[in-house]
């Protein structure tokens, strides 16, 4: 449970720092549609063809869990290889 705690802390630092800096080539700017609000899963799928990064999403919205309905606004979430290789990091699998 640390392990995940800690790397959804990174993963929270790593948006917030590609935010600052501005980094457009590292970073899917995304605009969560109503549909994709309802299920956290959907947006995964969209952004980055794959269900696997619903942990990304749900960091990058801002909410705890797939029951919370995700804000209808712009997001920013890291491409796959950066997180890919903060999971390697912390020892995550698949958030």
């Amino acid at each position: 449970m640390i392990m995940i705690n800690e790397y959804r802390n990174a993963l929270r630092d790593l948006i917030q720092r590609l935010n600052n800096k501005g980094q457009a080539n590292q970073v899917i700017v995304w605009q969560v549609l109503l549909d994709e609000s309802l299920d956290a899963t959907l947006l995964s799928q969209r952004a980055y063809g794959s269900r696997d990064f619903v942990d990304v999403v749900m960091v990058a919205c801002g909410v705890n869990g797939i029951w919370e309905q995700l804000p209808l606004t712009k997001i920013l979430l890291p491409q796959a290889r950066l997180v890919l290789e903060l999971r390697k990091r912390y020892g995550v699998t698949n958030g």
